[in-house]
């Protein structure tokens, strides 16, 4: 059985600060065709994508996954709290 391999366009373009419509414009073609990409009705070929991956600056491979379930994980909102060194030697157990 052969695995489907889905695309993360829309989640690296949110990511990028870029819509659809910015990604449609530089590759001169129609929004429909990109927000076919973006939901995975269709999938670009290999050269579209790596000029997708070129616009947005990161690997092909980054595009490109597995899972089917793209759901973006939500962040955690909370203040990172520095990490202090202890002046004394480290305690051993």
């Amino acid at each position: 059985m052969q695995k489907m391999t889905y695309n993360r366009i829309k989640e690296v373009l949110a990511n990028k600060g870029k819509t659809n419509i910015d990604l449609a414009t530089f590759m001169e073609v129609d929004p429909r065709v990109v927000s076919s990409w973006c939901t995975n009705k269709n999938q670009p070929g290999y050269a579209t994508l790596f000029k997708i991956s070129d616009y947005l600056g990161v690997e092909a491979g980054e595009l490109l996954t597995l899972k089917k379930d793209l759901r973006p994980v939500e962040k955690k909102k909370g203040k990172i709290k520095p990490v202090r060194k202890s002046k004394g030697k480290r305690q051993s157990s």
